[in-house]
């Protein structure tokens, strides 16, 4: 008898043991995809800052879920010797680049870079997608990003990172 009770308990501790793992490898794929995010996001905002000619065209929304990336294929190649592009093809090339690194790198991934007053919604305690500058010069530009996580438990209506440009 006190076997049977020996082999339960030890049962139950595996039992939690594995739940441990489990939870462990969840919450390293999260933060991996967290990490990846912040990456992708200051990169462009470096990106973005070291080339002032193209702050003005960078109004951008991608949706790896749903759409493409907005040029409908890939852009002018801007690099190495064959790197003669204006604002506008340069801006498109690194839109083009970007949107493809975040559909590789993050599950279900959405961006948007836009000059934006108020990334942080009050009344609802969270960050928001929408953004109401336009094309205001004086509103701060912004880079949004989120993704679903693996567990598929984030909530895709809200970004969640947002990162100030400039």
């Amino acid at each position: 008898m006190e076997v049977l009770i020996a082999l339960l308990v030890l049962a139950l501790g595996v039992l939690g043991v594995l739940a441990l793992l489990l939870s462990s490898v969840r919450v390293a794929q999260q933060v991996d995809a967290e990490s990846v995010a912040l990456q992708l996001a200051s990169d462009m905002a470096d990106q973005l800052r070291g080339r002032s000619n193209i702050m003005a065209l960078a109004q951008f929304d991608y949706d790896a879920a749903t759409s493409s990336p907005q040029s409908g294929g890939p852009a002018t190649p801007c690099y190495g010797l064959a790197g003669t592009c204006t604002a506008t093809q340069l801006a498109a090339s690194l839109r083009d680049e970007w949107s493809a690194r975040i559909k590789a790198r993050l599950p279900a991934g959405r961006v948007r870079i836009c000059r934006d007053t108020t990334p942080w919604q009050l009344g609802a305690n969270a960050l928001r997608w929408e953004c109401d500058a336009g094309s205001a010069s004086n509103a701060s530009l912004w880079i949004k990003l989120g993704w679903q996580d693996r567990r598929g438990l984030a909530d895709s209506s809200v970004p969640q990172l947002v990162m100030h440009v400039e």
